[in-house]
């Protein structure tokens, strides 16, 4: 289950990362469009993380169900011995702290924000408007709000914060706060979400300029009457005032334009065709050119004690891809488990120089539970042998595993 859930982060990790560096490319595309077209190109990163989470048909293990010689069950009998160590669980104990380190850190942030607002709805002096809340969010103004910004000013800000409520940016804050969190060990995930707040920022602006192009000189003596307020860290608060350059946020004005509903479509379905790709690419079938190795098993189960021991024993031959995971089980199928069922699991790899690494996975019980993980290192087409168990008269359970590993010619596609 750790080396699972492990290999899962693991992968949203690779699709996160790619997602961020693709949306870094295309910025100068984007950019033509206007901050809106920016904006919404973040939705390229929800769209690819997800992606390896969507079901598609993938390459079977190789499974056998094995019939025993011997009686045809047998009753349940003590687990074997576990595993002393798990390597994956120190890295994911460490993922999972760090992420939640964040979002302690985080959730601190909005607590405080929450006290700072209390039961009046007002921040203190020399605080930027914010939107805060999820379900109902509503807008925080400072107790000088009126003092320092004069009417046309101040009926830009509402505006401002009436696009982030129709946008529903704040949930979109959350969902970047979760990623952040999760990727925190990523430099990319903390340039993102820099990034991220500044383009939903400039998004803001240029569609309140695009409907208000006659109060672009009141818009910028709103930023620069702003540029020294005390911006609020709390992840969940689409604040007025920002932490960016506020040259860069001025420039961008001169280029405010609503996105029309044609470059709305374009864009996204140009998003949608590079997650779809992305899909697709995940879903195509394996073309092997890697070599099949044939595997010998001979696998015996003793349990009992002394006279009375029951031997199950099974030999079979299999070819599979080098690296491609063989399964085999007593007792029990994939379809169809019985409480005392063991499978065993083999992945063969070439070393080099005629060796052979085997790597195996012994499991017990219903549900399966990794109770070893055995490996082998032999010669091409010489017999290698695992005893896994308990092997003391008065209470025998032994698992042997033998497995002769021959390289055949490499597969064509």
């Amino acid at each position: 289950m750790t080396d699972l859930l492990l290999a899962m982060l693991t992968r949203q990790a690779l699709a996160f990362s790619a997602a961020v560096l693709l949306l870094a490319l295309l910025r100068p595309l984007l950019r033509r469009g206007g901050a809106g077209a920016l904006y919404l190109g973040w939705l390229l990163v929800p769209a690819l993380v997800l992606t390896p989470a969507l079901p598609r048909p993938a390459a079977e293990p190789l499974q056998l169900a094995l019939q025993a010689a011997g009686a045809p069950g047998l009753p349940t009998v003590p687990a074997l011995p576990a595993r002393t160590g798990d390597p994956a669980l120190p890295l994911l104990l460490l993922w999972l702290g760090g992420t939640a380190v964040v979002l302690l850190a985080q959730a601190r942030r909005q607590w405080r924000l929450s006290r700072l607002v209390g039961t009046q709805g007002r921040l203190p002096a020399g605080s930027s408007p914010a939107l805060i809340g999820l379900w109902r969010p509503r807008v925080a103004l400072p107790a000088d709000f009126e003092h320092r910004f004069p009417p046309a000013q101040r009926e830009l800000i509402l505006a401002h914060e009436q696009v982030h409520r129709e946008r529903l940016d704040n949930l979109w804050n959350l969902l970047a706060c979760g990623l952040t969190a999760l990727h925190w060990w990523n430099p990319l995930a903390w340039w993102a979400a820099r990034r991220w707040r500044v383009d939903q920022e400039l998004a803001c602006d240029a569609a309140v300029l695009a409907s208000r192009p006659e109060a672009r000189a009141d818009y910028t003596r709103a930023l620069l009457a702003a540029h020294d307020l005390h911006h609020l860290g709390a992840p969940l608060a689409s604040r007025w005032g920002t932490t960016h350059p506020l040259i860069e946020r001025i420039a961008m004005l001169n280029h405010a334009r609503r996105l029309s509903r044609l470059r709305v479509a374009a864009l996204g379905g140009s998003l949608l065709a590079l997650a779809g790709l992305a899909y697709a690419v995940q879903t195509e079938t394996p073309k092997y050119d890697t070599p099949l190795v044939e595997l010998k098993v001979e696998l015996s189960y003793r349990t009992g004690k002394t006279p009375e021991f029951k031997t199950e024993s099974a030999n079979t031959t299999m070819r599979v891809h080098l690296g491609e995971r063989a399964l085999l089980m007593l007792h029990g199928r994939p379809d169809a488990p019985t409480a005392d069922q063991v499978a065993v699991a083999i992945v063969a790899s070439d070393l080099g120089d005629n060796k052979i690494d085997l790597r195996t996975e012994v499991s017990k019980g219903n549900p399966l539970s990794v109770v070893a993980r055995p490996r082998l290192i032999t010669a091409n087409g010489v017999k290698a042998r695992i005893e896994q168990g308990r092997n003391d008269p008065a209470d025998t359970e032994m698992l042997s595993l033998t497995i002769t590993p021959t390289l055949m010619a490499t597969a064509k596609p």
